[in-house]
């Protein structure tokens, strides 16, 4: 029981994915979706593919700005080298999440001092990067509702990821406002009541430090638009290459929202959530099930293309040189006080 207990999200959305996937067999014309893929325009997908490395090169950049917040200025090719590593295992440790567990781990052996701070910092630029979407996704999305609201499906996912664009402004903004209320001392007095306290103390002040950096939090905002913009070129390339047309506007809203919606844990790296949803919303600009089932897996296989490239930057990694020799001090969690 308490295998399962700790297992009961994973095992949900592998039989999320389980569930959909199947269906999806079921409704795919494999015949029609062979004769698909086997004609893409291959210039098309390598267009596509490059369009992808900006995507790194910037979340690298973004990453570097909001450790800066806490005095941590690592060089920039070792930031990229574990953005690829983080790109790497996010194809096999069950999404991005795994990914982000293993940068946690690394940039935290590699700055010791500061572990707390520099963990934190891999929460907080995946949060930015998020909320960049959403803010990207409802600008694409405002002047298309008509057309996202036309069928009850489309409305249905429309609402729910205007639902998470409006909880991630609310989260926002108690964010911002939160070091106001821990400077009062009632606040603080309960806080230190709290069992364990003394092992997120370190955890709140990287909080505080970095909720106070707004003007560093929004360049790195702003900066994550054109990543957002990329990812969707990526989209954009793979739908040409397929020979197919969609007017651009609404076809942007749709890539934003469907990756918006894919990061919800509920599937296993989206898989089945995925197409479901691309054969739901590429359906509004008359793209038939087989064309969105063909497209959503490219799509996720350029994806995957980068994942693998990652792979190289682990295995040549290292680790004598970016991690300090291990010491008893590795025993203890990251996040404690020091």
């Amino acid at each position: 029981m308490e295998f399962l207990r700790r297992r009961l999200g994973l095992i949900f959305r592998a039989l999320v994915s389980v569930l959909l996937i199947a269906f999806l067999v079921h409704k795919i014309d494999w015949p029609k979706l062979w004769v698909i893929l086997r004609t893409v325009n291959v210039e098309w997908l390598i267009v596509g593919a490059g369009c992808f490395l900006p995507v790194l090169l910037i979340v690298s950049w973004r990453w570097r700005l909001l450790l800066s917040v806490h005095g941590v200025w690592m060089p920039f090719g070792r930031i990229f080298e574990l953005t690829m590593i983080g790109q790497f295992f996010s194809a096999f440790l069950l999404g991005t999440t795994g990914g982000d567990v293993i940068k946690i781990f690394y940039v935290a052996r590699a700055v010791p001092k500061h572990r707390a701070a520099v963990s934190f910092t891999v929460i907080v630029d995946r949060v930015v990067g998020m909320v960049a979407l959403l803010l990207f996704g409802v600008t694409l999305s405002v002047t298309q509702l008509p057309l996202l609201l036309s069928t009850p499906g489309a409305k249905f996912y429309t609402g729910l990821f205007y639902l998470l664009a409006l909880g991630a402004v609310v989260v926002s903004i108690l964010a911002c406002v939160g070091p106001i209320f821990l400077r009062s001392r009632r606040i603080r007095s309960l806080m230190e009541r709290l069992p364990f306290i003394h092992r997120g103390k370190s955890l709140i002040a990287a909080y505080e430090k970095t909720a106070q950096a707004r003007g560093i939090n929004f360049v790195a905002l702003i900066a994550s638009v054109p990543s957002h913009m990329c990812i969707t070129l990526v989209g954009y390339c793979v739908l040409r290459a397929m020979h197919l047309q969609a007017p651009l506007v609404p076809f942007c809203a749709i890539m934003a929202m469907v990756n918006m919606l894919i990061a919800l844990p509920i599937s296993i790296s989206g898989f089945g959530v995925r197409e479901w949803l691309f054969g739901t919303f590429l359906g509004l600009l008359h793209i038939d099930w087989d064309h969105a089932i063909a497209f959503s897996l490219t799509n996720f296989a350029i994806n995957l293309l980068w994942s693998a490239a990652g792979g190289p930057f682990y295995f040549l990694f290292r680790h004598e040189t970016h991690t300090p020799p291990p010491n008893p001090a590795e025993v203890e969690p990251i996040f404690s006080e020091r």
